[in-house]
């Protein structure tokens, strides 16, 4: 949202109609300039600039940690309360990399749920760890309510992307919003 505000302030009579959704949704047939994509690209015929990456991180509060301690390796998550997502592809399933390769490791715990806003806010008041996109938890990070655990077996970071049907980027608006994203996000692991 910063970056749309920003870009709307610099161009007042532009409209953005903003549609969220984790699907992969056909841009021409919803009639979209432009789309953000985190994960592999498919072969496609859309044009594609990549922003960043996205790191997936362990985190719990501070007073999970004094009362339960943290683990030094994702095997010793079995001991640990985890807050699972339950609409994941395969939940209870946490990818890490382990002495070089990707390995998920399963987890469980006695607070579940479907909202990843509801397990941020579990993890806050202590019921588990969580795992998510690290541009997700950042603020909550900054600010002391959790802490990172197990940085150094975080999975290979999965890329961002810009991507738009090819002739979309000749438009102005397009353009100038794409420049914009591009400007903020370039290269960063978020």
């Amino acid at each position: 949202m910063p970056v749309i505000a920003d870009y709307m302030r610099t161009y007042p009579r532009v409209e953005v109609d903003l549609q969220l959704s984790d699907e992969f949704v056909d841009l021409d047939a919803e009639r979209l300039d432009l789309a953000v994509r985190i994960g592999n690209l498919p072969d496609s015929n859309l044009r594609a600039k990549r922003l960043g990456a996205l790191r997936r991180v362990v985190f719990g509060a501070p007073a999970y940690f004094q009362q339960h301690g943290r683990p030094a390796h994702p095997l010793e998550l079995r001991e640990h309360q985890c807050i699972v997502r339950t609409v994941d592809g395969r939940p209870g399933e946490w990818m890490f990399q382990i002495e070089g390769k990707p390995r998920p490791v399963k987890v469980a715990g006695t607070f579940r749920s479907n909202l990843m806003i509801s397990i941020y806010a579990a993890a806050v008041h202590g019921l588990g760890l969580g795992y998510s996109p690290l541009w997700q938890v950042k603020h909550l990070v900054d600010d002391g309510r959790l802490e990172l655990v197990l940085t150094e077996f975080e999975p290979v970071p999965v890329p961002i992307h810009a991507v738009w049907p090819e002739g979309r980027s000749s438009s102005a608006k397009v353009r100038a919003f794409l420049d914009l994203l591009a400007s903020r996000l370039e290269l960063r692991d978020l």
